[in-house]
């Protein structure tokens, strides 16, 4: 069991449900999350008991998310781009209420995601970036929930009550398959990147947020200062099971796609499995840099194979196409080969 501190107000309960000091999560029945303070009571309309809440729905499995390598933000008022934007061919959309979004114009992109949403239904998977702000979070989670969103990237995430918040939204409307992804750009936020990732079984990705964090500290977004912290991020996330998307760099020259895509090979080198992108154009270097070729996938099975058929003859390494395969190089091949969605 994970215990986590202050969970009345990571739930954000407001309905007269008393959780205070610590709490326990754990799954209960049929997959339900299950928040409890043992020993001890609330009162709730009238009526005494044992404190506890039981959401609502039960957690989408994290592995039935898919493995994306690109993620192309769009304003979530630019309507101009939402009529070609099925047509791009990225992994996921991200229809973005935050930066890119003027604060004046924060109603007026909430009220446009349910029609952008069902325009593109169908493309790829649909996600929305929420603000992080207390006045705006709320609003932002129902609006997108309401418009039938695939997920929620959650920006300015320092520690896992703000991941929690968003889950219990996410909860009480019994959303069981929709996956959740914080994203990483503060030093606060590296401080405390194993309570992040275990914070909740809704989340399934973790994304490093270059640019927000060079601000923070007061340096250019350069692969020089950002791809320690990049590949921390990216470590973080592949120990919890996670998906870790991010560059150790700046997405946003779009201009100069030779320069991106070096910055893609360096990122995938780090450990990340997927990039957010701010242009169409920057997708086929996402794809490239972080998809599976068929090579790469004849050559696993072929680690593999042999592998296993040195492993029935009691030997421990084998010779596969003149390099020494052992245990840690099949596994990597099998983990390539499941990523891809083949049995291994």
């Amino acid at each position: 069991m994970q215990r986590i501190a202050g969970a009345r107000d990571a739930l954000g309960v407001d309905h007269g449900d008393e959780v205070s000091q610590l709490a326990q999560f754990h799954e209960g029945p049929q997959g339900h999350s299950i928040w409890e303070k043992p020993g001890s009571e609330f009162l709730s309309h009238g009526q005494r008991g044992t404190a506890y809440i039981v959401l609502a729905a039960p957690f989408h499995p994290k592995s039935m998310l898919p493995r994306l390598r690109s993620l192309l933000y769009i304003p979530a008022t630019a309507t101009r781009f939402m009529a070609r934007a099925a047509q791009y061919g990225a992994d996921a959309i991200v229809l973005d209420l935050e930066d890119a979004v003027a604060p004046a114009h924060k109603a007026q992109a909430r009220a446009l995601l349910a029609p952008a949403i069902a325009g593109l239904k169908g493309a790829c998977s649909l996600f929305v970036r929420i603000n992080a702000g207390e006045g705006l979070l709320r609003a932002d989670t129902e609006a997108a929930l309401s418009a039938g969103c695939d997920g929620l990237v959650i920006p300015k995430v320092e520690s896992a009550a703000d991941v929690l918040r968003v889950a219990a939204l996410v909860d009480a409307r019994g959303m069981s398959a929709l996956h959740l992804q914080a994203i990483v750009e503060t030093p606060l936020a590296m401080l405390r990147l194993d309570e992040i990732v275990h914070a909740s079984p809704r989340l399934a990705s973790v994304a490093f947020g270059g640019e927000d964090f060079a601000t923070a500290l007061g340096v250019p977004p350069t692969p020089r200062t950002l791809a320690m912290p990049a590949q921390a991020v990216a470590i973080a996330a592949l120990a919890a099971g996670l998906h870790p998307v991010g560059l150790a760099g700046t997405i946003g020259n779009y201009a100069d796609l030779a320069q991106f895509r070096e910055l893609a090979d360096l990122s995938r080198a780090l450990g990340m499995r997927g990039a957010a992108c701010i242009h169409p154009a920057q997708l086929a270097a996402l794809h490239s840099c972080f998809g599976v070729s068929q090579e790469d996938l004849q050559q696993a099975r072929d680690i593999v194979s042999a592998y296993q058929h040195a492993l029935s003859r009691g030997q421990g390494a084998v010779a596969v196409a003149g390099r020494m395969v052992d245990a840690p190089i099949a596994e990597r091949a099998r983990r390539l080969l499941l990523d891809a969605g083949e049995n291994a």
